[in-house]
């Protein structure tokens, strides 16, 4: 699409906006929508094979890392003011939230373990077993943040928007759904790459024993 075309091309950028499929950014009773993506993986599109392979893997964290590392890119890539997240009961919903970063208010940081800390001078670490130095912050420890309830662009017509404001909103939209896919195609490759086994493991448990004195 040309978006130096004007103003048809404003009508067509309105049109894909207005289009778009949308979700709630908290519980549905605050009504506040964004733009989103179905990911269910019964809507996926997939083979019964990849699908069975997929609702199997459901349950391993380890096949969302890379999921997550390309959400979070995303939201590096727009210095978190904007983020992806999932919401619905079961997480089937990818959604485009507004957000932003903090100054944690961390004034050290470990050389070995990298826990930040309050400690405001260098000093040994206080972490048991770690004997790393608190070195001092060379500048504020971002937070990201996000605002869960906040809509955007609800019931928003776009009419008495500039072409460049819808520009600038339908890049970010299309970034979204870019990263929507690849995060899903990645989940995806993992689940046709790797089976599931069953491994036995040794839970610690604290019991109660009579110690003489």
């Amino acid at each position: 699409m040309n978006m130096t075309e004007s103003p048809r091309s404003k009508q067509k950028m309105r049109q894909l906006l207005k289009e778009h499929f949308r979700y709630h950014t908290g519980n549905s009773w605050n009504r506040a929508t964004s733009y989103a993506r179905n990911i269910k993986v019964r809507k996926l599109g997939l083979d019964r094979e990849t699908e069975l392979k997929c609702y199997d893997m459901l349950d391993i964290p380890e096949s969302f890392d890379e999921f997550s590392a390309i959400l979070h890119d995303f939201a590096i890539r727009h210095d978190y003011a904007w983020q992806i997240g999932q919401n619905g009961r079961s997480g089937g919903y990818l959604v485009l939230y507004q957000g932003g970063k903090k100054d944690s208010g961390h004034k050290t940081c470990c050389t070995d373990c990298f826990i930040p800390t309050w400690y405001e001078t260098r000093q040994p670490c206080h972490v048991e077993g770690c004997s790393g130095t608190l070195e001092l912050l060379r500048g504020p420890l971002w937070q990201p943040f996000t605002y869960p309830g906040r809509g955007t662009d609800d019931d928003c017509d776009y009419e008495s928007w500039s072409h460049e404001d819808l520009r600038r909103r339908l890049i970010l939209v299309k970034d979204f759904d870019r990263t929507c896919d690849l995060a899903v195609e990645s989940f995806i490759h993992f689940a046709k790459s790797h089976k599931i086994t069953e491994e036995e493991v040794m839970v610690p448990k604290t019991v109660k024993v009579a110690v003489a004195i």
